[in-house]
């Protein structure tokens, strides 16, 4: 089922201070505080966007503690707790075992339900031994530190790349993780080891006797690289990375199937049909194409915001964006997608919820890509730091004083995305060069030279140049990194999700910008090849 978004009026208000150190409050507000703010209307109700921390480096996860405090992780090691209301922050714990480097560090963090009688914390990072691998560790929070570790479970997947993760504890009292496939695609099928799972485990990190398999903590499998999970409506959903297409937002059924590698998003081409009907692979509930990086993700079932009670708050690193996703009453249906504040935080990495039905919103601006891939960045529009932003329910009163704070700035949001078929693309494009920007450019950048040990340039490579069959091929089947010719960290996705046209169109333009052929390439040309490889 095709998903479609419905723009709403969003009227932001951005207040600058000399001084981001400490909050501001607003004259005449209760504990309103923060140097930005956003003012937003729905259809009855506004609501209020505040920052009310900054200067994190690189956070991966935030987590709402029973007292309302909120715990807060960066990918370095460092685990700190912050009110949200005084804004005071208190750094409890450096993890001395963990191992960071790009995409490794401390991925998430969970609570006990139980915290006053059981104060414990369960961390998810990745170290470095005889090989890198991650590990769940339990400590005891004493009021002003962490102590007591203990290994809940160790030897879980933990690559260079696509090591997740993230943690919960659900609705059943136990302990789930999330985890990536550790860019070893061809384990996520694997039932003896931990890649591209979902794991269900006693707070002890023992087995559950109602697992689906018996002995084994696996929930469900065939996952690339989940970056977020949350419970509601009785349910389980999770939302992960794809490869150049077909992100993913799941509903996680019990030993559930999700296709990875073989399948990409829906059951949508000839091979997929058949592996889905041969295999009972669980197709997502909605696949995203081009890919938007969906991180954390949250349900929200509170009254405070009826447009947005049933509903998944899904935070995207791509596109920057926080996007809802409208539930059916069962929840088993998404039934309409709502964007908001489009490239004005930057980078969103997490979302959560709390007991009076706040939204926190972690941003993720300082992290690895910024030095290594700038071109992801989307040419962030907020200066280099990482934040928490408050979104909460407003008032007629607060509404009306925040009017009146002095040297707002006004902005009109209109910054939905258009469409060419089910594609996010720029306005001032040709339909060619949106597809390649969507589905190229974060890669081999726009301008087609590469990035040094992760993709070739496009201009100086000989598949570009060269025979023609071999790049259709190529897109439609992609390239493992071990069969490149240079020694790049990453696959060449699969393309086959586009249709002829798509492809046609995508590889005339990489053929004309980044080569001197100037042969076209016709739809006829790739289902040629298409019949030859299915």
């Amino acid at each position: 089922m095709k998903q479609h978004l419905i723009g709403l009026s969003i009227i932001f208000f951005v207040i600058f201070n000399s001084s981001c150190q400490s909050p501001t409050e607003l004259p005449g507000t209760d504990k309103f505080t923060g140097d930005y703010a956003a003012h937003v209307r729905l259809d009855s109700t506004a609501l209020i966007a505040t920052e009310i921390i900054n200067g994190l480096e690189s956070p991966r996860n935030i987590t709402v503690g029973p007292d309302g405090w909120l715990w807060i992780n960066e990918i370095r090691g460092t685990v700190s707790r912050m009110n949200p209301e005084s804004g005071e922050i208190m750094k409890l714990l450096e993890v001395p075992d963990v191992f960071f480097e790009s995409a490794r560090g401390l991925l998430s963090t969970a609570l006990h339900p139980e915290f006053e009688e059981h104060p414990y914390v369960y961390l998810h990072y990745t170290y470095a031994e005889q090989e890198t691998g991650s590990r769940i560790t339990r400590y005891t929070f004493t009021g002003d530190t962490l102590t007591d570790r203990k290994i809940i479970l160790d030897d879980l997947p933990g690559g260079s790349g696509h090591s997740g993760s993230k943690m919960m504890i659900g609705p059943d009292n136990k302990l789930w993780l999330a985890t990536g496939d550790a860019s070893q695609d061809d384990l996520a099928q694997n039932l003896d080891t931990y890649h591209g799972k979902v794991l269900r485990m006693d707070l002890d990190g023992s087995v559950p006797e109602d697992n689906p398999i018996k002995g084994s903590r696996i929930w469900t499998s065939g996952h690339r690289n989940i970056q977020g999970i949350t419970h509601g409506n009785g349910k389980i959903y999770a939302s992960e990375f794809g490869p150049a297409n077909d992100d993913e937002v799941n509903l996680l059924r019990k030993g559930g199937n999700y296709g990875w590698p073989d399948v990409q998003g829906l059951c949508d081409s000839e091979s997929e049909r058949q592996y889905c009907r041969d295999s009972l692979i669980v197709e997502p509930l909605v696949a995203f194409n081009p890919v938007i990086a969906p991180a954390g993700i949250a349900y929200y079932g509170h009254d405070a915001i009826p447009e947005w009670k049933n509903s998944l708050l899904l935070a995207s690193l791509r596109i920057q964006t926080l996007r809802v996703l409208r539930l059916n009453e069962d929840g088993d249906q998404v039934d309409g997608i709502n964007i908001f504040f489009q490239q004005h935080f930057g980078r969103i990495r997490d979302v959560a919820v709390d007991s009076q039905e706040r939204i926190f919103l972690l941003t993720s601006n300082t992290d690895w890509y910024k030095e290594y891939r700038p071109e992801i960045h989307d040419s962030l529009l907020i200066e280099n730091r990482d934040r928490i932003i408050m979104l909460q329910k407003a008032d007629a009163s607060l509404l009306a004083r925040f009017e009146n704070v002095e040297n707002k700035k006004t902005l009109t949001e209109n910054r939905i995305p258009r469409y060419l078929g089910d594609s996010e693309i720029a306005d001032d494009m040709g339909a060619s060069e949106q597809l390649y920007v969507s589905r190229c450019a974060s890669c081999h950048r726009p301008d087609g030279a590469g990035t040094e040990g992760y993709a070739p340039s496009l201009i100086t490579s000989e598949w570009v140049s060269g025979n023609r069959g071999g790049l259709i091929d190529m897109m439609l089947n992609g390239i493992p990194s071990e069969a490149q010719s240079d020694n790049y960290e990453w696959d060449m996705p699969v393309f086959r999700n586009l249709n002829n046209d798509e492809l046609a169109a995508v590889l005339n333009y990489i053929r004309s910008e980044f080569s001197s052929e100037t042969d076209q390439f016709r739809p006829v040309d790739i289902q040629e090849v298409r019949d030859l490889t299915e």
